[in-house]
């Protein structure tokens, strides 16, 4: 046989290795790039495993599928990039052609809801917490001075309000939000807690 002609073990291999890659490339996909003033050098990867954090603390006993579709959710971008979701809410029907891109890329990966099945309920969960990450991101760098982030900050809170506050769980979502002072008040009222929250 010849000595290049790679065997099934090896062919598998080096597909797992390439998807492997592929799933890594992703979570090097920087945040924020039409807003740099609030990146802070923050990629895929971090904000990932913080919204994973976040749902996890809040809710101890979600699935293993919610949890790896909370990891994963944003690994598309590392095709077709971070598209800003107030850009998609802008444009639908980009946004539609959008989906169906990074479906299809999920789905070469093994990942992505044709391959890993979550409730609605628990797409919910997974929104809530990735919304509450960027809450959390802005209001750290609100607490570094950065006055840029208020808006977002802002925005992030109204989501999370208007389309969740009638939701069961919502609940713990609110004691978070209600546990971080407003902006106006950061230099005066935070507790030692909250003072340290920018160094997480």
């Amino acid at each position: 046989m010849d000595k290049r002609t790679k065997t099934p073990t090896q062919r598998d291999a080096n597909l797992t290795l390439h998807q492997i890659y592929k799933k890594f490339k992703g979570g090097h996909v920087l945040r924020y790039h039409t807003r740099p003033e609030l990146a802070d050098g923050q990629n895929v990867a971090a904000h990932s495993w913080r919204a994973m954090v976040i749902l996890h603390t809040l809710w101890p006993d979600i699935s293993k599928n919610a949890l790896l579709h909370m990891m994963y959710h944003d690994v598309a971008e590392g095709e077709v990039g971070d598209i800003p979701a107030t850009t998609k809410w802008k444009y639908t029907e980009f946004a539609q052609m959008l989906e169906s891109l990074e479906q299809e890329y999920e789905t070469s990966l093994g990942i992505g809801k044709n391959c890993v099945t979550v409730t609605v309920d628990e797409k919910h969960l997974c929104n809530m917490a990735d919304k509450l990450e960027l809450v959390m991101h802005c209001y750290r760098l609100m607490q570094r001075g950065n006055s840029l982030a208020r808006d977002v900050y802002q925005k992030g809170r109204r989501y999370l309000i208007e389309n969740y506050q009638d939701h069961k769980e919502f609940i713990k979502v609110e004691e978070v939000l209600n546990e971080l002072t407003h902006p106006e008040q950061l230099e005066t009222s935070l507790d030692p807690i909250l003072q340290k929250l920018h160094q997480l």
